[in-house]
């Protein structure tokens, strides 16, 4: 079983974290999961997707979650809150993106 903490990440941890949540997306979508990527997927497109999220965060448009092993430092899994909607909409937020790592599944 795996031991793990979230937090909310800042647009300076985002834009770090970059590597490692490409790595969570390309085994997502290694694992046939169907989230608006195709197999085969290159790190490059993965990263440029985290990119423009970490740019979302830094807008102030998202919020960016990390599940990560407290032990190790690894990110095992991630989602986000969207509050860019349209403005009849203020009240609302969309959660997007829950991604788990295969192998922390079930954690």
């Amino acid at each position: 079983m795996f031991q793990y903490a979230v937090r909310r990440l800042d647009a300076a941890e985002a834009e770090a974290a970059v590597p490692a949540l490409a790595d969570i997306l390309l085994d997502i979508v290694e694992s046939g999961a169907s989230v608006g990527f195709m197999a085969p997927l290159s790190r490059e497109k993965a990263e440029a997707f985290w990119r423009g999220i970490a740019e979302g965060v830094a807008r102030g448009k998202r919020a960016l979650m990390i599940a990560e092993n407290p032990a190790t430092g690894e990110a095992l899994g991630t989602a986000q809150v969207v509050w860019d909607l349209p403005e009849n909409q203020p009240h609302r937020a969309d959660v997007a993106k829950v991604l788990v790592k295969r192998r922390a599944r079930g954690a």
